[in-house]
């Protein structure tokens, strides 16, 4: 199979600890009805979907890289997952205090840096509104949970 890129793509690796009610817990414990820590407040977690790529292109996400031990461990998010950006570099990429990009906007070759994994195991989650979450420490965003018709 050829090397999978994953612009388009969002989601959480298997490993990520995400801020519940519960505390941090690795995002593959995560199943609906939980209480999830959000910028908005505790929510309930509608939909967890799991997506498996072999051969993938990922960035991987140093730790401290996206500020004071954000994340707290290295961290590895398809491109084009939107992150957060609450610092210096809201301000300096994109004139605001508070920016949302997709990670592979950030690459910058040493911190965060574009590299390949053999399997990624991504979990989407889903929620009844667009959600900023806690992962590792990053605020990540994540789209509402689809509800099949």
């Amino acid at each position: 199979m050829p090397t999978q890129m994953l612009d388009h793509l969002t989601g959480i690796a298997m490993g990520t600890r995400v801020m519940t009610l519960q505390g941090a817990l690795p995002v593959e414990f995560l199943s609906p009805g939980d209480r999830v820590i959000t910028r908005s407040g505790a929510r309930v977690l509608r939909d967890v979907s799991v997506t498996v790529l072999h051969d993938a292109d990922v960035v991987q996400v140093a730790p401290g890289a996206l500020g004071h031990d954000r994340p707290e461990a290295p961290m590895c998010l398809p491109a084009g997952q939107p992150v957060v950006l609450r610092d210096w570099r809201a301000q300096a990429l994109y004139g605001t205090r508070e920016a949302t990009v997709p990670v592979a906007r950030l690459v910058d070759g040493e911190f965060l840096r574009q590299t390949r994994v053999a399997e990624l195991r991504l979990f989407r989650l889903g929620f009844d509104a667009a959600e900023v979450i806690y992962a590792d420490g990053v605020e990540l965003a994540c789209q509402p949970a689809t509800v099949d018709a």
